[in-house]
């Protein structure tokens, strides 16, 4: 994937953040056949992380090396690859109702499930990445709070688990 600014800053991954991710996406994904389940976590996943990504305008060449290293971690096959990077582009270029593919994701796994609480965190996690939340991606997250269904106040609450209270960044 090419980040969509040139200009933009390459630097490694921090291994923190990708760590943290990681972690939260947790069984999400795996190697082998893409299954209905993982089909819809792959698109709705890769997609939301692109439209988050693009939320302040700018894919920098880090969220792009991000992303491509979450395949690597997560040791995706070819084909799921492709569904992600798919799915990543899709988001990135505000081809995707961010609300309706939240809610799709919900009807698959259930409110309220590990599998929603896990893609909630790592959205949370990415947005918080780079130490501050910009406003676009602050409403990009409230949007997807409700549709995940989480109570609006979720997400100041769990913003300040990871270190970015409810003060505007």
């Amino acid at each position: 994937m090419a980040a969509s600014d040139p200009s933009a800053k390459s630097g490694s991954v921090q291994p923190s953040v990708l760590a943290q991710v990681r972690s939260a996406l947790g069984e999400l994904f795996g190697g082998g056949a893409v299954g209905p389940d993982m089909q819809v976590a792959l698109e709705v996943a890769f997609g939301l992380l692109g439209a988050l990504a693009q939320a302040d305008s700018i894919v920098t060449t880090h969220e792009t090396e991000f992303v491509n290293a979450l395949m690597e971690e997560h040791n995706l096959s070819t084909h799921a690859r492709r569904i992600a990077k798919e799915s990543f582009e899709r988001g990135r270029r505000r081809q995707i109702d961010i609300e309706a593919e939240a809610r799709r994701f919900v009807a698959r796994f259930g409110k309220g499930s590990s599998e929603v609480e896990r893609l909630y965190d790592a959205l949370l996690r990415l947005a918080a990445a780079d130490e501050r939340i910009r406003p676009r991606e602050r409403e990009f997250l409230v949007a997807v709070t409700a549709a995940l269904g989480f109570e609006a106040h979720a997400l100041e609450v769990r913003l300040s688990i990871i270190g970015h209270g409810s003060a505007a960044t």
